[in-house]
């Protein structure tokens, strides 16, 4: 099979940059000079995300029950414009970790659990 460079990881270096930056940093900003830009951008994410959980789920075929995936799930890519609006023609990128819909609570201690970099959007209200 010849190896195109697409299907390559190190076709994504940049994108593997961001990524894991975003993991560490929450609603990482990455400004970029155009929408076009940005829209590239967001789709080779998906693209270098997609291609990881395939090499990952090729390394767990053989298990039962296990669902492969990666580290870079939980980040959802937003597209916004200047005023930070969702707008499919922004130039800039937001990578988020995605919320909690409800409220985790510790059954020892009744004390509600906060979890690193993520937000839990019934506590804010």
């Amino acid at each position: 099979m010849v190896s195109r460079k697409a299907s390559s990881p190190a076709a994504y270096a940049d994108v593997k940059y961001v990524l894991d930056l975003a993991l560490n940093k929450p609603d990482l900003q990455y400004i970029l000079k155009s929408p076009g830009a940005a829209t590239n951008f967001k789709q080779r994410c998906n693209r270098y995300r997609n291609m990881i959980r395939e090499m990952t789920a090729e390394t767990l075929q053989n298990i039962p029950g296990v669902r492969a995936e990666t580290a870079y799930d939980s980040l959802v890519i937003r597209q916004v414009n200047a005023e930070l609006m969702p707008d499919r023609r922004g130039a800039i990128l937001i990578f988020a970790r995605q919320d909690l819909l409800g409220q985790l609570f510790d059954p020892a201690t009744g004390e509600e659990l906060e979890l690193p970099g993520i937000t839990n959007i019934i506590s804010e209200k």
